[in-house]
């Protein structure tokens, strides 16, 4: 073994020109081999004409650039390990007739699309040409009308705010106002259209406020489960000094899903009183103190139910939640109704 190692060298010695060189044959062979390996092929779909790129590349943008095939911002590339697809933007126009034109850069689509895009309103205009589900094409010009149309102009009210101020100085349940408060009032300019002579739909063209509103500036004391909306004076008894009439009896508390309705078609909230109507009609304005102290303060007859029609309970009394119920439970209480 010894001797053929010896050998070896001794042959290397003498042929070391031929050994570099077939050495470097080699070498060049396995990094063809490896460059081969590498390269890949890459078919580009430009907008449905394809192009097969061979590429070492593993990035699109190079892909393409290589292959001279340049992209607009708009236009949508997908790309995979042997497939990049290009859809290629155009523009479409949406003219309204008597008015401005839109042009779009798309690349797929309707005509409903585009009419969206443009914020176009499909119940107020009427297409010419196309129909919604027409699918775009390039330089697609697509024409709407509006719908036959007039101005009317109308005086609106503009609600004023409320800002409450609760001090523990006041009785439960009272309500001093230091500034009224005033409604104001705007000029709507709607425009109103019509298909066949009837009125399909309504839009804003202006508002304009004419006079501001002036925010309600009141104390309330604190206390009270419901503040009176209006000046409600309480004297040293926790009484309303003005009031037509006070009943006596059984409180009960009740609750409500959300989207309820009470027996007059409000949302029950907090003041929103269960009564028989032939006892405290409908509407009546109430105050509510428990012969234990407990203020449930301001609340208006607006709901019924099994227990005060049947005259087991004078009221029920609306709360938020069921532990509120449950914590109320079943008391004496007093009804002032208001003038």
């Amino acid at each position: 073994m010894k001797q053929q190692l010896l050998g070896c060298l001794a042959f290397c010695k003498r042929h070391a020109a031929v050994c570099i060189a077939i050495g470097l044959g080699v070498l060049s062979v396995l990094m063809l081999l490896g460059m081969t390996a590498a390269l890949r092929s890459v078919t580009v779909n430009d907008n449905g004409q394809a192009l097969t790129v061979l590429t070492f590349s593993r990035d699109h943008e190079s892909i393409l650039a290589s292959a001279g095939i340049t992209l607009q911002p708009q236009d949508v590339v997908t790309a995979s390990a042997t497939e990049i697809e290009i859809d290629r933007a155009f523009h479409v126009t949406v003219a309204v007739e008597g008015g401005d034109s839109t042009t779009l850069c798309v690349t797929e689509g309707t005509v409903a699309d585009a009419l969206k895009s443009a914020q176009i309103n499909t119940v107020t205009h009427t297409l010419i040409e196309y129909a919604p589900e027409d699918t775009l094409t390039a330089n697609m010009v697509i024409d709407v009308k509006p719908l036959e149309n007039t101005l009317r102009t109308e005086t609106e009210v503009i609600a004023h705010e409320t800002t409450l101020t609760f001090s523990d100085d006041l009785p439960a349940g009272s309500r001093s106002t230091q500034q009224k408060g005033a409604a104001g009032e705007k000029t709507v300019v709607y425009r109103d259209y019509f298909k066949d002579g009837k009125l399909v739909e309504t839009e804003i063209v202006s508002e304009t406020v004419t006079k501001e509103p002036v925010t309600e500036l009141a104390t309330v004391g604190a206390g009270a489960l419901s503040i009176s909306p209006e000046a409600l004076t309480i004297d040293a008894n926790g009484i309303p000094q003005k009031y037509k009439q006070v009943l006596s009896g059984t409180a009960c508390a009740y609750t409500a899903k959300e989207g309820a309705r009470t027996s007059t078609g409000t949302i029950p909230a907090v003041g929103t009183v269960a009564v028989n109507p032939k006892i405290i009609p409908y509407g009546s304005k109430l105050f509510i103190v428990s012969e234990r102290g407990y203020v449930y303060g301001y609340g208006v007859a607006s709901d019924t139910g099994g227990g005060v029609l049947t005259n087991r309970i004078l009221v029920d009394l609306y709360m938020d939640t069921t532990e509120d119920c449950f914590q109320f439970g079943r008391q004496q209480v007093n009804v002032y109704i208001l003038e």
